[in-house]
């Protein structure tokens, strides 16, 4: 093994050491390839970083402003070298170095929010206010930066607002703190407070952290010769191995750049790129059903709408694009928001004659903006964002917003709608892991931790053992051109009574959609249906429950725009 490769895995090495928390090794480790390659920025950057988490604050501000002199563009350095003079004490300093990094690094969400919070701690709010809400701006999903402007808000008596910020957060996040903040300024507002429904994750600070590292400064720093076909793959190789699959590819398309015939490099390179689309997206081409189905009722709306104009909602491969633009479309607008999957529809179109006729945008289509992803509203709307449950791919907000923004008037939604029914049944294999209990006479409860809960999973009932404990049951109906308004954390109650046909031990509901495409057409992902790849959608509860023939049940079927939870009811 060459060199840069004993190098890079010492540099990897490190990086495990600080994430789990071994600092001496970490930094032992650094200093020893410092000594190597003193003319590395990155590895000055990192041992700058684990300095920082050992609390030697002057010494961390010493490594990153070695890193900044060899190499003024080190985006870690630039970043945390204002967060060590922060820890120090040295405030205004650290706003100065902060707002030089915003300068060459604009886009850094953590760089505002480490800056609004030095604000914070000044008592200069506006200023705090103003970094926070860059921060939320370039980076929506860090919540931290909302926690922080409810406290603004709630310091400044704009309860309203902190309100509405803590119930954006908890639309997202789950927090028992949160929760009793959300209360409090409910109380002070008069008003009686309502619990939101939330979604469970970790709140974590912002502080120093070890990015991705760039391949190029690598090879520098490491001696890894770019010319090197064989050292590249090692490299690839290496970074695959560890799932860093994002490094990894960079690598074997360099390999391929300069060698494009190179068979290892394009099978790793196709292997890869296999983890980042889902395999139901292949199942879902191959449902001859589902194709046939779209494209009937695509010929149909575009002969009742001739010349249409249409816009393709989650385009995936651009099948249905081209289903339209091949009906007698004018124009199509093909939006999907995963940038893989936008490129290769484009080259799909081109490929099958299309892209003077179909435009691919790299967007959710709730951010298509008029005058310049389109010019005017579409006679036509097609979409395919269904999960095995209906609901879990977002169809209905997307819809709603696709009706009211996007759709002209007198317009075809394709589908029209859909509507859910459910079954109670026995599932004793499955039942075995949700939740995961004994296995093989262990208890590896643990391990339901890696379980997703209060959430439905894919099943095909056709190739399970099962017991069916009830007939099937309405749940609910969506028409897509009348979709209610509702809040995207509102959850809905509904109570249903349901026989009980067969003695058995009820532990699950499994529940699938009838999709019409328009008024006539429809078509069943259920059991024995016509349309196979999405299989049926199974919630399991929590315990199960004895019943016999003839019982009645009740359940509760609680509703959001995104997904679907039952309770059994005594």
């Amino acid at each position: 093994m060459n060199e840069a490769i004993l190098a890079q895995q010492r540099l990897m090495k490190a990086i495990q050491n600080y994430q789990t928390g071994d600092l001496n090794a970490a930094e032992k480790e650094l200093r020893e390839l410092q000594s190597k390659f003193p003319k590395s920025d990155q590895i000055l950057s990192l041992l700058g970083t684990v300095l920082y988490a050992k609390k030697k604050y002057k010494d961390s501000f010493r490594s990153y402003q070695e890193a900044l002199k060899i190499n003024p563009n080190n985006e870690d350095a630039l970043i945390n070298i204002g967060t060590v003079e922060k820890a120090r004490g040295r405030s205004d300093k650290a706003i100065e170095l902060m707002n030089n990094a915003i300068k060459r690094l604009p886009t850094r969400p953590d760089i505002h929010f480490n800056l609004g919070t030095i604000y914070l701690e000044q008592k200069d709010l506006a200023k705090a206010e103003a970094a926070f809400k860059k921060c939320i701006q370039i980076e929506p999903s860090l919540f931290q930066a909302e926690i922080q402007l409810a406290n603004i808000y709630k310091e400044q008596n704009e309860l309203a607002k902190a309100e509405a910020a803590i119930r954006s957060i908890l639309t997202k996040q789950d927090s028992p703190q949160l929760v009793e903040k959300l209360k409090e300024l409910v109380a002070l507002q008069g008003r009686e407070y309502v619990a939101p429904e939330v979604n469970t994750a970790l709140e974590a600070p912002v502080a120093p952290q070890v990015s991705e590292t760039n391949e190029a400064s690598t090879d520098e720093a490491l001696g890894l010769d770019s010319n090197d076909i064989q050292g590249l793959m090692d490299m690839g190789g290496y970074l695959q191995e560890r799932y860093k699959f994002a490094e990894a590819e960079k690598y074997f398309l360099r390999v391929l750049d300069k060698e494009p015939d190179h068979v290892e490099a394009q099978k790793s390179l196709r292997k890869l790129r296999s983890y980042k689309i889902p395999g139901w997206h292949f199942d879902m081409l191959e449902d001859t059903a589902r194709n046939d189905a779209y494209q009937a009722a695509i010929e149909k709306a575009l002969k009742e709408k001739p010349n249409a104009r249409v816009l393709d909602i989650g385009t995936g491969s651009g099948l249905l694009a081209m289903m339209a633009a091949r009906a007698g479309a004018s124009e199509v607008i093909a939006c999907e928001m995963h940038s893989e999957l936008a490129t290769v529809a484009k080259e799909i179109i081109k490929a099958n004659g299309y892209e003077n006729k179909i435009k691919v945008i790299n967007k959710k289509s709730t951010d298509l903006e008029k005058g310049v992803d389109y010019t005017e509203k579409f006679d036509l709307i097609v979409s395919e964002i269904l999960d095995c449950g209906g609901l879990g791919e977002g169809v209905v907000p997307s819809l709603r917003h696709a009706k009211k923004a996007l759709m002209k008037t007198g317009g075809i939604m394709l589908p029209a709608g859909m509507s859910i029914f459910g079954q109670l049944i026995e599932i004793p294999n499955k039942y075995l892991v949700n939740p995961i209990k004994q296995i093989s006479g262990f208890d590896l409860s643990a391990f339901d931790q890696f379980r997703p809960v209060e959430e439905y999973g894919r099943v095909l009932l056709e190739n399970e053992e099962y017991t069916a404990l009830s007939d099937p049951f309405f749940i609910s109906k969506y028409d897509f051109q009348k979709l209610p308004e509702m809040e995207t954390s509102e959850f809905k109650e509904d109570q249903k009574e349901v026989k009980i046909i067969a003695k058995g031990n009820l532990q699950a509901v499994a529940f699938w959609f009838e999709l019409n495409m328009d008024n006539e057409a429809a078509f069943s992902s259920g059991p024995n249906g016509e349309m196979v790849h999405w299989g049926q959608a199974v919630y399991f509860f929590g315990e199960q429950k004895a019943v016999a023939s003839g019982d009645d049940q009740h359940l509760k079927v609680i509703t959001s725009d995104s997904t679907i939870k039952f309770r059994l009811e005594d």
